[in-house]
């Protein structure tokens, strides 16, 4: 009878667990579901400009030539984590220590665009254009300030080029610190915004 009685509560255990992994999956479906309707959505009130700046935006995602820069904001970051900061964030800390996903998924992406919202993936997009077209016209006036490069005699092509980096490796930096929780859909939307609009007054 006992032994009937223990087998009777672990077939109820196991239905409650199955059950709640059935109900995960589901609400994880559905996230996902409204994740690409939203996005779907979005891609279809986005200009030209905005399109091809989502599309620059996916492709550095996906070039592990960045890999480096991210392991070495994350040693930064690391290294700027205080002691107060790891009593009350142990599990950021961690994650410092350990090695960070840099694996594009389009869903994380469309999850980044749903929480950011219609408004504020627009002006990313947007924002992005702006700057990937002023570094390609040449029109940045760093482009004219030698304090703005490591050697004055650098050309403009090489200017271009070193810009187009750097803007590249920060998204690339900010999207998987965000991927990893490192921080939220709005730190990166403000920090992305802040160094894109360095030269905001030539754009």
């Amino acid at each position: 009878m006992h032994y009937t009685s223990f087998k009777g509560e672990k077939m109820k255990l196991t239905k409650k667990y199955l059950l709640a992994v059935l109900l995960l999956s589901l609400i994880n479906c559905d996230l996902l579901s409204k994740n690409k309707i939203l996005t779907s959505h979005l891609l279809n009130t986005l200009d030209n400009n905005k399109k091809e700046a989502l599309v620059t935006f996916k492709n550095l995602l996906q070039d592990k030539s960045h890999l480096e820069y991210l392991k070495s904001e994350q040693a930064k970051m690391l290294t700027n984590f205080t002691e107060d900061d790891g009593i009350e964030q142990p599990h950021l800390q961690e994650k410092l220590k350990g090695t960070l996903s840099s694996e594009y998924n389009e869903n994380q992406l469309n999850q980044l665009f749903s929480e950011l919202g219609y408004e504020k993936t627009k002006q990313f997009l947007d924002n992005l254009h702006k700057m990937l077209q002023a570094i390609k016209d040449g029109t940045l006036r760093a482009f004219h300030d030698s304090s703005s490069f490591k050697d004055y005699n650098t050309t403009l092509e090489a200017k271009k080029a070193e810009a187009l980096s750097s803007v590249k490796k920060e998204l690339y930096v900010q999207y998987y610190f965000y991927i990893n929780d490192l921080q939220t859909a709005d730190d990166f939307f403000v920090l992305t915004r802040n160094h894109l609009m360095i030269f905001k007054n030539n754009l």
